[in-house]
Order: C-alpha cells, then sequence, then structure tokens
C-alpha cells in the first residue's frame, strides 16, 4: 500500500461505491436475503449469514434455495432478495457517511464523478438524491443495468466509459474485497475506506483512510484543478 499513488497522484475522474462509502446502506444487501429466509420460516444461523455475506443477489439464490431445500427455486430466492432490497432502501432510513457529500461536491467542481455499486441502480439513485449526492455524478453504474457484479470490472468500465476517462486515470473509492478487486480488474487505482483493512484488502488497495472526512483525504481533494467541462455523456 503506497501512500503516494493516491494523495501524490491527480486522477482525471473519481468513481465512488454507494453501499459503507458514501451512504449508511451497507446492512441492506444482507438484510434483504435474512428477510427473503424469515419469509419462509427459516431464521439463519451464523454459518448461513457468513455464506450469505458479501453475496451479490444474482449470485445469493444457490445459497438461500438450499437453506430452504425445496420451497423455492434459486431464481425465485435471487428476484425475491432483489424486492427485499428494493424496499430497504425506500423505506429505512440512510444518510451519507461522514465527509462523502463534502467531497464528492469539492470533486465534481474539477473532474467527473460517478457510482459504481452492486446494488439495484434505481434504489441506489434514491438514497443518492435524498442525500443530495445524485446531481454532483455523472451516472450510477448497476447490475440491474445489464452489466456483471462485482468482483467482475463490468460496473467499473461502464463508469469510465461514461466519464470518457481511461481507466487508468481514475481512482476508484471502495470499502469491500469485491468492490476493491473489482476495481483493481478495471485497471483503477484504488483508495480504501473504513475501519482496519484486512490483509488481502492492503495488499490490494493504493491507499486506505478511515472515512471520507480524514484530514489528508481532505487537504488532497482541495488541491485538484483540472479543467472539467460537465458536458460528459450519461451512462449507457
Amino acid at each position: 500500500m503506497t501512500e503516494n499513488r493516491v494523495l501524490s497522484w491527480t486522477p482525471r475522474a473519481v468513481v465512488f461505491d454507494c453501499d459503507g462509502v458514501l451512504m449508511s446502506t451497507e446492512e441492506y444487501c444482507l438484510l434483504s436475503k435474512v428477510l427473503v429466509l424469515r419469509d419462509h420460516g427459516v431464521e439463519p444461523d451464523a454459518d448461513v449469514l457468513a455464506s450469505l455475506k458479501g453475496l451479490h443477489y444474482s449470485a445469493a439464490g444457490d445459497a438461500l434455495a438450499r437453506s430452504l431445500g425445496t420451497s423455492a427455486s434459486a431464481a425465485e430466492c435471487s428476484a425475491q432478495a432483489l424486492a427485499k432490497q428494493r424496499e430497504l432502501y425506500r423505506t429505512r432510513p440512510s444518510h451519507a457517511l461522514p465527509g462523502a457529500l463534502d467531497l464528492v461536491e469539492r470533486i465534481s467542481a474539477v473532474m467527473p464523478v460517478a457510482c459504481a455499486t452492486s446494488s439495484p441502480h434505481d434504489a441506489v439513485e434514491h438514497v443518492l438524491a435524498a442525500a443530495g449526492i445524485l446531481p454532483y455524478l455523472v451516472c450510477v453504474t448497476s447490475p440491474t443495468m445489464g452489466f456483471a457484479p462485482k468482483p467482475a470490472p463490468d460496473v467499473y468500465l461502464a463508469a469510465a466509459k461514461a466519464c470518457a476517462v481511461e481507466p487508468a486515470d481514475i481512482l476508484a473509492v471502495e470499502d469491500s474485497t469485491s468492490g476493491i478487486r473489482s476495481a483493481v480488474a478495471a485497471g483503477m487505482r484504488v483508495l480504501g475506506v473504513g475501519p482496519e483493512p484486512a490483509a488481502e484488502q492492503r495488499a490490494l488497495v493504493d491507499h486506505w483512510v478511515a472515512s471520507l472526512d480524514d484530514p489528508e483525504l481532505t487537504d488532497w481533494a482541495q488541491r485538484l484543478a483540472l479543467p472539467y467541462s460537465k458536458g460528459v455523456s450519461a451512462c449507457v
């Protein structure tokens, strides 16, 4: 992990993850799967919870179906988990994490900013709009738009295309191992955010901060000064 690969570097765009990076919605991915099991009368134990953590809803169908036996197919479980996740985003309280809105606003004044998420794009746009972040973004990319979920690089590559910037010139901001792997596979430098990283995360990222209101990160953002025309193409 080399500090100057982020804080001594000026990217041409920044792409943020949403859950656990910009917004306090990281628990909803796992909770949506737990609610599917509970709807079928199954209370997951610690082993089941561990197997479901970090799984995209499209990949969780098999694990959920195994827990339920023959009461639902993998496809049905995936669809139910997606519906639950959308419901949680729209009905449960959420907020921008410390430093997120200020950092996005500051960076968007000088270069394109986007969001690459594994969650449903309509649900993510809903919470980002409520937090005041969405207007500063070029686009939100998500597997519900036809892209492969993280750790595949697709959502990050789509964000790079929307920003009209090569992946090597983009900084990705992530908190999960699958998200970090996705950004690395896309060819981006990665800033990790959150508590002390696991060994694998530390080995993959270029720098790590505890939160987006980290003083060094704020100072770095204040020094950015690239000319930027905001007429960037929308995400497709």
